[in-house]
């Protein structure tokens, strides 16, 4: 399916403002479920994401667990004597959590869809200043690139025959931490290069700007839109009249 790029940043907005505002693990689901048939719809590479983000999602785990362990109210479920390790409020409260953080990936995995220019050019369509615009696309496109620099980094270490996995926390925050220098160092350099090569082009000559393409919306966007506003009225009412399921 394909939708203009505002209507995708609608869609992103409106999910993460659901995961937001859910009021239980039942809202909280049928969101998920939401955003994983739009991804799919969209003709979106999830399980390339993922694969992507593998090392946050494992940092969402910890967090889930870390709070299903920490909350004691509710019924207990595992406990030694009077003390209570998991409750059915903390597995509650950390798969509530797993699931708003999961709902975020999943909307900002719509944006993965959308190639080239089409986000910027969305952004300039909702009156937003072209310098902004262009500074979000390239905070975009500078993540991957930050990534990328670390970990041609930590194989340059690996190379050297020093195996991170073996050393312990402190010296493993420590290899981290000098790793981190020269990355930031690497990235500020392109930067400046972006600069200059923006500066070669005649950044900001004109005040107004042409644009390639020129976004207008169909009617499956305006379908979109409609789907959009119904979902988030029938949402808050069902969330108003009917309240916590769980």
């Amino acid at each position: 399916m394909k939708l203009d790029p505002r209507i995708k940043l609608l869609l992103i907005a409106m999910l993460t403002s659901l995961a937001v505002f859910a009021k239980d693990i039942v809202y909280l689901g049928a969101v998920a479920l939401t955003a994983l048939l739009l991804d799919i719809m969209l003709r979106a590479n999830i399980l390339d994401a993922l694969k992507r983000i593998r090392h946050f999602l494992s940092l969402i785990v910890f967090i889930a667990v870390v709070q299903s362990l920490t909350v004691k109210s509710g019924k207990s479920i595992v406990s030694i004597g009077n003390f209570t390790f998991i409750s059915s409020a903390g597995l509650l409260n950390g798969a509530e959590f797993a699931l708003r953080m999961g709902i975020i990936i999943l909307a900002s995995i719509i944006a993965t869809t959308e190639k080239g220019r089409g986000m910027t050019d969305a952004l300039i369509k909702l009156k937003l200043p072209y310098e902004i615009a262009f500074m979000v696309s390239v905070t975009i496109r500078f993540i991957p690139m930050f990534r990328e620099e670390f970990a041609s980094r930590l194989t340059a270490l690996k190379l050297r025959g020093i195996n991170i996995k073996k050393l312990n926390i402190c010296k493993k925050v420590k290899v981290y931490t000098y790793l981190l220098s020269p990355t930031v160092a690497g990235s500020i350099i392109k930067s400046r290069e972006l600069a200059n090569a923006m500066e070669a082009r005649a950044f900001r000559a004109y005040p107004q700007r042409t644009m390639l393409r020129d976004l207008r919306l169909k009617f499956i966007d305006y379908a979109v839109i409609i789907s959009v506003i119904a979902y988030v009225a029938l949402f808050a009412a069902v969330s108003i009249k009917i309240g916590g399921i769980i």
